[in-house]
């Protein structure tokens, strides 16, 4: 679970767009017991089995959110997905934002190369297993509990049951899976987890996954801890310098002329790409007052300058790298946010998500 580890505990966030269709099937392997198969090496499999009532799924890698493909159910009604990989990674699966809200779930799973993952079950939010039982090859042995204990850990910012785990099975590679949840949730316990997995698991396949999920509840915990300390209303906005659309630097101080609105946003946000005829609409209307700022975020630099282009956007642009300190020091987390910022550079508003709210106030702020 990251930062978009609270993804689904915080809500679904528009962070989806282009959907890529996932052609090939593979009927047969739907028959078969997952751990009968030897698995195909540098390949990962997904197959579901779920009652809930969606024929439809999303799986998007959760260190690339502009990669997601479609997942449809076959006539024996289960999902499966198939994808080359060479290192452990996660992904996010979840319904489309077309989905009826009664039926809306999404989850995280972690992949592994040469490993087979299968799932069934109903799908809910309110159990701390997700109300799935997990099977397949050896890494998913004892998958579903190291599962149920990684949301435990969420809901009740406790460690030990984590602790327990990795003492009864120190040697099970799902220990890594851990990691995570109690680098963010209950960090003064992280070393002592860390201290109890065997050498095999620290250091093995799964030393990579460890790694950027340690860097990743550092960054997260760092969050946390500045969210009461900055973009209070009446806050000086953190200065930063990132390089522009056309690959200069721009640094934020340097605009003091106008009211400004940073909008982090990414080319591949579903809500980001829809609420941009407004925005354009609203910028003509006040961009005698007014500058936006468009701070892409989790892009690439061609998908960002696309985005960019084919809707004509006509205010200024900045790239944020991935791991930026910007995202940190301005507490985003969901897209779109746009901060609205005086001419002396202190927060006045922050929105989340695209709603009429933000042009009522631009009207009422700036229509003087």
């Amino acid at each position: 679970m990251k930062s978009i580890r609270d993804f689904y505990f915080l809500g679904r966030v528009a962070v989806l767009t282009t959907i890529l269709i996932l052609c090939e099937t593979t009927s047969g392997f739907a028959q078969q017991r997952p751990r009968d198969l030897k698995g195909v090496p540098d390949t990962w499999w997904f197959m579901a089995k779920l009652e809930n009532p969606v024929d439809t799924l999303l799986i998007v890698p959760t260190d690339d959110l502009s990669t997601i493909k479609e997942m449809r159910k076959d006539e024996q009604g289960v999902f499966l997905f198939y994808t080359p990989l060479t290192k452990v990674r996660e992904y996010l699966i979840l319904t489309p934002l077309t989905t009826p809200k009664n039926q809306q779930f999404s989850l995280i799973v972690t992949a592994a190369p040469g490993e087979v993952l299968s799932s069934k079950g109903n799908i809910d939010s309110k159990k701390a297993d997700s109300g799935l039982e997990f099977d397949g090859s050896a890494f998913y042995i004892d998958y579903g509990e190291a599962f149920a204990i990684r949301n435990k850990v969420h809901d009740t910012k406790d460690a030990q049951p984590a602790i327990d785990f990795v003492k009864a099975h120190p040697a099970s590679e799902n220990c890594a899976t851990l990691v995570g949840a109690v680098g963010c949730y209950d960090p003064t316990r992280l070393n002592e987890l860390l201290g109890l997995l065997s050498p095999e698991v620290r250091n093995g396949r799964m030393k990579d996954y460890i790694d950027k999920e340690i860097d990743e509840a550092k960054m997260y915990v760092q969050q946390k801890e500045l969210e009461n300390k900055t973009l209070k209303e009446g806050s000086q906005a953190p200065d930063f310098t990132l390089n522009d659309i056309n690959g200069q630097p721009f640094t934020l101080s340097s605009m003091r002329d106008k009211f400004l609105v940073l909008d982090f946003w990414g080319s591949w946000c579903t809500w980001c790409i829809k609420g941009f005829p407004e925005m354009k609409k609203f910028y003509e209307k006040y961009k005698d007052k007014l500058e936006i700022i468009g701070m892409d975020c989790n892009d690439t630099d061609a998908k960002w300058k696309k985005a960019v282009a084919d809707n004509e956007l006509p205010w200024k642009h900045v790239f944020v790298p991935k791991g930026s300190q910007v995202l940190i020091d301005y507490k985003v987390s969901a897209f779109p946010t746009k901060i609205f910022l005086a001419p002396d550079g202190t927060v006045t508003k922050t929105f989340v998500g695209e709603s009429p709210e933000f042009y009522e106030y631009l009207d009422k702020f700036l229509g003087k």
